[in-house]
């Protein structure tokens, strides 16, 4: 091999698969090495559960790698999407791009999600809506400290996500519950249509593997589809703020679960016991305890996040963003270093700012506005996710059915 072909070898694997000195982030970021550290171990957790229970719990696993896989790839590589960068993590993929920690992810908030909410015994109609919500409370600490501690940026003049929540897009917690309600339709839709199982019997490997493929695949646009009917027309048409049509498909989504759990299937009431530990119960309590002593003590000033941020340039060049609806948006096509409005971050820790033409740079963290302002809104959160959790793997139902294949009957 040439030294040519060597190195246009070594660019792609570099593209591919890069790695960080985890002693590097533990120096400058410490809170983010910790955030990889829970999402291996939450996911290494749902793993064990699902191969514990097997059925078609390893198969919801699988899907919702691939679901991930899918979602993260085309939001780097559409430009009308592609407007946030993720800090450089012990092991980053897709031109550094993703982090390993974000694909696992996926089951860790998603696999949590869905058998949890399995346990409530809801009608079929509602199942997925209800994950949606359970998604949610467990992504709005992950949400709103991730931000402030740097983990990622947005981009400042994206109009799909200028409207924000302590730093986080509205949209974000739109995209949360409508992706997963998508997921959870086309999971159990697919298997529906194909077998004749039990709605977490395994029916063959070959027949879930193609349940679990068309719901990678088909899972996201399941999940725009929803943002189309609501979002657009009240955000891109009349200028509504993004926070009222979360509020509002959030509303629905509660609704149509309340109307559901108001009528119970059988069994949806059992219990047990006071407190079930198993895998997933352990992976709610590190989950929100991380988060209640990362907003008690983390301090986001010390933070230097390295990595593939929005690319430096003119602050006057604007670019296209294309909506579902035809409506034709604008935003910076670069960060504006003289008039960006981006407040949880800024340049003090380092000697020099980024050029023009950078997209790979170090941004520093900025102090709590009002830390027991942050420690009210997280923690608070925290304890109504726990709540939830508790009641939905306590205090309700066992787990469906995964053993014995036998026709399919919904709740």
């Amino acid at each position: 091999m040439d030294t040519a072909a060597a190195n246009d070898s070594q660019s792609m694997m570099d593209w591919f698969v890069a790695v960080r000195s985890p002693h590097d982030i533990l120096e400058k970021h410490g809170s983010f090495l910790a955030c990889e550290l829970v999402f291996f171990t939450m996911a290494g957790l749902t793993l064990i559960h699902a191969l514990r229970h097997g059925g078609r719990l390893k198969y919801l696993w699988l899907s919702t790698i691939l679901h991930g896989l899918t979602v993260e790839s085309v939001s780097y590589f559409v430009p009308d999407i592609d407007n946030f960068w993720h800090a450089q993590s012990m092991m980053m993929f897709l031109g550094r791009r993703l982090p390993l920690h974000i694909i696992l992810f996926y089951p860790a908030f998603l696999y949590t999600a869905s058998v949890s909410v399995s346990k409530l015994r809801l009608r079929w109609w509602a199942e997925p809506f209800a994950v949606g919500l359970a998604v949610v409370l467990l992504d709005v600490p992950f949400d709103i400290m991730g931000i402030k501690l740097l983990w990622w940026t947005w981009h400042d003049t994206d109009p799909n996500i200028y409207d924000r929540h302590y730093w986080v897009p509205w949209t974000s917690y739109y995209f949360h519950a409508t992706f997963a309600a998508g997921f959870t339709i086309v999971f159990h839709g697919s298997h529906f249509l194909f077998t004749k199982a039990g709605r977490f019997q395994s029916a063959g490997c070959v027949k879930e593997l193609v349940c679990s493929v068309l719901t990678g695949v088909l899972s996201m646009p399941m999940g725009v589809l929803e943002f189309l009917p609501l979002y657009h027309p009240l955000h891109d048409t009349y200028h509504i703020h993004s926070e009222v049509c979360v509020l509002l498909i959030l509303f629905m989504y509660a609704a149509v679960v309340w109307a559901a759990d108001r009528n119970p299937a059988d069994l949806a009431r059992s219990s047990k016991g006071w407190f079930n530990l198993d895998e997933l119960s352990l992976i709610i309590i590190i989950h929100y305890t991380f988060y209640v002593l990362l907003v008690v003590f983390a301090k986001p000033e010390r933070v230097m996040s390295l990595g593939v941020h929005e690319p430096v340039g003119p602050c006057s060049e604007t670019t296209p963003v294309y909506t579902a609806f035809g409506h034709v948006l604008s935003k910076k096509k670069y960060l504006c270093l003289d008039g960006y409005d981006e407040g949880y971050f800024d340049f003090n820790c380092v000697k020099d700012k980024p050029h023009a033409g950078m997209n790979w740079y170090t941004v520093c963290g900025n102090p709590y506005p009002n830390h027991v302002e942050y420690i009210c809104v997280v923690t608070a959160f925290c304890i109504g996710g726990f709540f939830f959790y508790w009641q939905a793997l306590s205090r309700s139902s066992t787990l469906p059915q995964t053993n014995a294949v036998k026709k399919f009957k919904a709740d």
